[in-house]
């Protein structure tokens, strides 16, 4: 299993974290954050997980200290979800455009999210050409293999079956429902 402190992951969580979202979160306490956080992932994984929060200067304060290997989190805008050591690396890498760590990673977000371009891992917003994807509760597997496993690599796939997210680029990664996406 793939350890690392928190204070390693400060960075990589700060980036796949906004300012906005921060401030967002803000206004949220510690245990309504950590409740949206239990969202992300089985109660079992939540328990043994490190519960990060990021604050509006940047840093990154603990709230819960875990010992599985998971990293717990609200992102971005505002999706919970818990990454193990691996996907934490992949995330890192696509936050400073880098190339990926050639290994596999797996990430929880069985609260859903709140879209993204399926055609462009750096858009922040909805456009007329950047094939916008919501995915209701799914799992993730980042990292090449990804691409190998047959799924559909389309720009307007069907958010209630597996599909590639981002297919054209180095960040691939396979994208899993466990639930209907929501109507």
């Amino acid at each position: 299993m793939l350890r690392y402190s928190v204070s390693a992951l400060g960075l990589t969580v700060m980036l796949v974290s906004s300012p906005l979202a921060a401030q967002a979160q803000d206004a949220m306490s510690d245990s309504d954050y950590t409740a949206k956080v239990s969202t992300a992932a089985p109660a079992s994984v939540i328990k043994g997980a490190t519960i990060v929060r990021m604050q509006n200067d940047g840093t990154m304060r603990t709230l819960q200290t875990g010992s599985n290997g998971f990293t717990c989190m609200i992102a971005g805008a505002g999706d919970a979800m818990c990454l193990d050591g691996n996907a934490m690396l992949w995330a890192q890498a696509w936050q400073k455009h880098s190339a990926p760590p050639d290994s596999v990673g797996f990430v929880y977000m069985l609260g859903g999210d709140n879209g993204a371009s399926n055609s462009d891992p750096f858009a922040t917003a909805a456009s007329a050409d950047n094939h916008w994807v919501k995915t209701g509760p799914h799992v993730m597997i980042v990292g090449s293999a990804a691409k190998m496993m047959g799924y559909p690599a389309t720009a307007d796939p069907d958010p209630t079956k597996p599909y590639v997210m981002w297919p054209d680029t180095p960040y691939a990664h396979l994208m899993i429902p466990v639930a209907s996406a929501p109507q």
